[in-house]
């Protein structure tokens, strides 16, 4: 807890975020933290703050620059996942910020590896009818 009584600090909200859930879930020898031999999904947000804490609690979703799953970079900046995996992800538009989003991989031998983001929403749309839109 902060000073204040009742408020929680910016680095124990960074907490609640990160470790506390790996913790709470028995998950925490796996995910929660970088750390050797853990897994590490990492999201690179634009700082809006000097604060890193600050900057955290301040982010949008058109902040987002890349979101890494493991060693695979999945979502980002257009420019950058352009250069990073050309041709390979679609485009998204989000909050007028133009991003990309890798959904399909063919290399990998899973249920559906072959779904673009287009066949994705389609699918959800028709199950959920009510669904707000995907993106902003």
């Amino acid at each position: 807890m902060s000073s204040k009584e009742g408020v929680i600090s910016s680095s124990d909200s960074v907490k609640m975020i990160t470790i506390n859930p790996a913790k709470g879930l028995a998950l925490d020898g796996h995910i929660g933290k970088l750390a050797q031999g853990l897994k590490a999904d990492i999201t690179v947000l634009r700082s809006t703050n000097p604060d890193p804490y600050e900057s955290l609690l301040k982010t949008h979703l058109q902040d987002v620059q890349m979101v890494w799953v493991g060693r695979n970079l999945l979502y980002g900046n257009k420019i950058i996942l352009e250069k990073v995996k050309p041709g390979q992800c679609e485009n998204l538009k989000v909050y007028g910020s133009s991003k990309r989003v890798c959904v399909k991989d063919p290399t990998e031998q899973v249920p559906k590896n072959d779904q673009t983001l287009s066949i994705i929403k389609d699918i959800l749309q028709r199950s959920y009818s009510g669904l707000a839109p995907l993106t902003p």
